[in-house]
């Protein structure tokens, strides 16, 4: 939930209520798009399904998540613990973010599709976008509500392949996620390995033909010798082939008529009518400006609902101690390193984004889709929270009465909630939740102690320089007319290569796009020289360190390179949502949802 959204209109007419002026067109009968319901992985948990046919390139949702960076976790937090969101995150350093903290391995967590889609990495069907990093417009000199949302938005899910539908969507996590944690998951399949297991059935399948044919070997022998070495090879608990392979005779038969690759996507997929009986649509929500300033972005109904509709689907993530958010001021020891003094300066952002209960330490994370852009309003408020129907949730009712302790050792989520329409709502009105009398008495506060800080009218963001400098400074010239000191200069590494890899799309006029796809990392640079051709196209040279094979840093100068090969960062810990005075506090749980085995401040 936001404390704190534009709509980006760029989806199929016919799955979009779409605004034709201030009039909006009747969308009642909106057809979901995007299911939450159990997964087709055993042990997968909650999945998220397609609802409509989605072609190649097609984005799933009408606005894209949220992403809010968690910085630095490893420096304030250095001793082992559990943290259920490690398992949700992604690498902030794919969204640019890691300029945010001064550890590299920056997480970003992203609640909806990042937090709550799957991964069988050869049947991968979506990939998600790098996030939008905006603000609404808010300034730190006169706008209380910076720093209090993510201004990272807008993390687009697109479909990579046509998805019918029925079929279970799914990200790639990478290789290496599934790697890490074989002791705990097994031997699940890494991409490529359903065509290496296609080839050893039908290599198998050759040689039985002749056993049979030439050999005369009977089939029960045939038959028996797979059984043996494969079904019951004892590498079938390490071998991530085996482990690809069917495990009874007629569904080895259809792989033999088919291909393995088909067998697996049919066997992730459901019926329409299954998805209406034991799952919840996550798609009739979409995300613009909100119309409270200070908030920032907000979500809004993309149809009506009636008094008792589940407008959205809110799945848990559970922090047992919310002291895992704490944020210290750093400092640098006598080797080099940066550690966490015992002065508390912050809490992470995410706390923003989570609810919780006076009398506990525990925080519920929400992850439905869009769901993290419902603000509050007391007195405009149209939904409220219930706990979720098991059946079409990952709802553990039985975990209601579990203690802290007992859920901080679950290494999985097993809780969920719901939006439920405490009024009618049109298509169109902005969602709006009470977080609470404590939420609103501690924003009052806030409003009433709040003012800007030293220099903020001079101030000026990575995001503003971006969109505002369209020829860049060299080195010498900034002695003279240096650049904030908040800033930094990088360069794309899509650019550390051959001209002819770029060069036509600049000439199309395409090179954002190019950027987008390459998604490659950026490196802190030095401009060394601007020059203007012929045409009066203007070329930077610019001084960059890479690693080489040998991991080794070493300098490089980059030559021929446009505009859009650089972009502007906010150095660490300069952003709004660093400031010393960003509002802070977790939206308010009813007491009587809030069970009593939890409340461990009492």
């Amino acid at each position: 939930m936001s404390p704190f959204y534009s709509i980006k209109t760029a989806f199929p007419i016919l799955r979009i209520c779409m605004f034709l002026n201030v009039v909006m067109v009747a969308c009642d009968d909106l057809k979901c798009g995007v299911w939450f319901a159990k997964s087709t992985i055993p042990g997968g948990g909650l999945g998220m399904f397609a609802g409509l046919e989605f072609g190649k390139g097609d984005p799933l949702l009408s606005a894209g998540d949220v992403v809010v960076p968690i910085v630095d976790k490893a420096i304030h937090q250095p001793e082992e613990h559990a943290f259920l969101w490690d398992e949700y995150t992604w690498d902030g350093r794919g969204m640019f973010m890691d300029n945010e903290g001064v550890d590299e391995k920056l997480s970003a967590a992203s609640p909806g599709f990042g937090a709550g889609v799957n991964c069988y990495m050869d049947l991968v069907n979506v990939k998600e976008t790098i996030p939008l990093n905006t603000n609404t417009g808010l300034h730190r000199f006169h706008d209380p509500g910076v720093g209090a949302f993510s201004t990272y938005w807008n993390r687009e899910t697109i479909a990579t392949v046509s998805i019918s539908p029925g079929h279970e969507l799914f990200a790639s996590y990478g290789d290496g996620w599934f790697t890490s944690r074989t002791k705990y998951i097994g031997p699940v399949p890494l991409k490529g390995d359903l065509k290496r297991a296609e080839i050893l059935l039908k290599k198998y399948e050759r040689r039985s033909k002749f056993l049979r044919d030439v050999i005369k070997l009977k089939k029960e022998i045939i038959d028996d010798i797979w059984e043996t070495f494969v079904w019951k090879n004892p590498w079938n608990e390490t071998s991530r082939i085996l482990f690809a392979l069917p495990r009874n005779w007629e569904d080895t038969r259809l792989v033999l008529n088919k291909t393995l690759l088909w067998f697996r996507r049919e066997e992730h997929s459901v019926t329409l009518e299954w998805l209406e009986e034991n799952g919840i649509c996550g798609d009739f929500l979409t995300v613009k400006n909100s119309t409270i300033r200070q908030a920032g972005r907000g979500a809004f109904a993309r149809k009506g609902f009636k008094i008792g509709d589940i407008v959205s689907p809110l799945p848990l993530i559970h922090l047992p101690y919310r002291r895992y958010l704490d944020m210290f001021e750093i400092e640098v020891n006598d080797y080099g390193d940066y550690e966490a003094s015992n002065r508390k300066r912050h809490t992470q952002l995410l706390l923003n984004y989570c609810m919780g209960h006076n009398e506990s330490t525990l925080l519920l994370c929400p992850y439905g889709t869009l769901s993290s852009h419902v603000n509050h309003n007391k007195t405009l408020a149209n939904v409220e929270l219930v706990w979720a129907d098991p059946k079409n949730s990952n709802h553990q009712t039985h975990w209601l009465n579990k203690s802290l302790s007992e859920l901080y050792s679950t290494s999985y989520s097993g809780l969920s909630m719901n939006l439920r329409a405490t009024r009618d709502i049109n298509s169109n009105d902005e969602i709006f939740l009470d977080y609470g009398d404590e939420w609103e008495e501690a924003w009052e506060q806030h409003i009433s102690n709040w003012k800007p800080v030293e220099n903020a009218m001079e101030y000026k963001s990575a995001e503003q320089l971006n969109l505002e400098t369209e020829h860049l400074k060299t080195e010498f010239e900034t002695i003279f007319e240096p650049y904030p000191r908040n800033v930094v200069i990088h360069v794309n590494l899509a650019f550390d290569g051959p001209r002819r890899a770029w060069f036509q799309h600049w000439k199309e006029g395409t090179l954002k796009n190019y950027i987008i796809e390459v998604d490659e990392y950026t490196k802190k640079c030095e401009i060394l020289k601007r020059e203007k051709d012929e045409e009066g196209n203007i070329w930077y040279t610019a001084a960059v360190n890479v690693t080489d094979k040998s991991n080794e840093n070493k300098s490089k100068v980059l030559e021929d390179l446009p505009r859009l090969a650089f972009v502007f960062f906010d150095k660490p810990h300069t952003t709004d949502m660093h400031l010393a005075g960003a509002f802070r506090h977790d939206i308010r749980v009813p007491d009587h949802l809030f069970p009593v085995s939890w409340r461990n401040k009492r």
